[in-house]
């Protein structure tokens, strides 16, 4: 894994709070920051589920139109 060194600013008592709880200040930034992702990758999955309810057309439906549009065949499986 490649690792880059970069600047962060932080309020003091955040700073000393977080380098009480860690040894390793940029190891416990970097899982703090990957659940943060982690939990907005699932807020954003949330958020779209029910987007199709009310609509005519199917999933798979909507997948076949746009291969067809382009008078593309992908893989053979356009209609």
């Amino acid at each position: 894994m490649r690792l880059t060194k970069t600047s962060i600013t932080l309020p003091d008592d955040l700073l000393a709070e977080a380098r009480a709880a860690s040894k390793n200040l940029s190891a416990l930034v970097a899982e703090s920051l990957r659940e943060y992702l982690r939990q907005e990758k699932i807020k954003k999955a949330m958020e779209s589920f029910g987007s199709w309810q009310g609509r005519d057309e199917t999933g798979t439906d909507t997948v076949n139109r746009l291969r067809n549009e382009g008078g593309r065949d992908y893989a053979g499986r356009a209609d």
